[in-house]
């Protein structure tokens, strides 16, 4: 497999032989010492991602950017923009450029593989791993939990920006019009489903660490549940298997609990009852799971 080609463009010869001594063993870097020397390599090449440093002579980076934006093979390629020093009015004339990040150098090597990575999976050129989408989304609910609104739009829009799947990326969006429209409870529990819709298609979260309960506090709460579907309280049985699948609990019953959950939200609540009357039948069958959880 090719590796992806990254153009490094530096007047500072020592910068720009850092820059591809960190990054080589992973993409090809084509290091380059000035704005104008860029420019016309890109009307020849195409390339995966551009490091630009802002302060060069002749040309300095927004200069050079501008002129990058106008050709065919620079129009969309996302762009990191080196500084010496966190300058705002440069920030934003960047972004209005469209470059995906910037770093304050020195570069420091974690950062520079985290940042170049990051925007790679924004453009698509590199998968999101399932993983690490999750826990944004986790970080998203946390913000929402600890009444930090504007950090969660913010981290919304983060994970909107990169390339992933529909079902998702559609559900968050919906979350973060729930929050602009101060329904705080709805942009909850849509969170709350899009961690849900991950952890049933691709396993992810599973193996986080959870409280662990014991099996007679298990078999109470899930006749609590079946006590609550007997009584048309689906709301409160909902709820109550929400908070179950907080808890580490055994494989299949996760499984049920989150078929119950599918058929409560499609008022389908005496399919609900017979999951959890099968769960509760066949939890005799976990005690192994409960003796490793001590």
């Amino acid at each position: 497999m090719e590796k992806l080609r990254i153009l490094a463009v530096d007047d500072n010869m020592v910068n720009l032989a850092t820059l591809e001594q960190e990054l080589k063993d992973e993409y090809e870097v084509i290091p380059i010492s000035s704005g104008k020397r860029a420019i016309k390599f890109l009307y020849l090449e195409k390339v995966d991602l551009i490091l630009l440093d802002v302060q060069m002579p002749m040309m300095d980076g927004i200069e050079t950017l501008k002129e990058i934006r106008t050709q065919e093979n620079g129009i969309t390629v996302p762009v990191i923009l080196l500084t010496a020093k966190k300058d705002k009015s440069t920030v934003i004339e960047g972004s209005k450029l469209g470059i995906m990040d910037y770093i304050v150098k020195p570069v420091n090597s974690d950062e520079l593989h985290e940042r170049v990575k990051r925007a790679l999976k924004r453009r698509g050129v590199l998968p999101m791993e399932g993983d690490e989408l999750y826990r944004l989304v986790k970080e998203v609910l946390a913000c929402i939990q600890g009444g930090k609104l504007k950090a969660a739009v913010m981290k919304i829009d983060e994970i909107t920006g990169y390339q992933i799947d529909e079902g998702v990326s559609g559900r968050v969006h919906a979350a973060k019009v729930k929050l602009q429209s101060n329904d705080l409870p709805g942009a909850e529990s849509m969170i709350q489903r899009v961690m849900k819709l991950m952890e049933r298609d691709s396993g992810v979260g599973m193996d986080e660490e959870k409280p662990t309960i014991s099996l007679g506090e298990l078999n109470s709460r899930l006749l609590y549940i079946l006590d609550d579907l007997k009584n048309f309280d689906i709301k409160e049985a909902a709820e109550k298997i929400d908070g179950l699948m907080r808890y580490a609990i055994p494989p299949n019953l996760y499984e049920s609990c989150q078929k119950a959950q599918e058929c409560l939200e499609g008022y389908d609540d005496d399919e609900a009852e017979k999951l959890m009357q099968e769960a509760l039948k066949n939890l005799g069958a976990s005690s192994s799971f409960f003796q490793q959880q001590r």
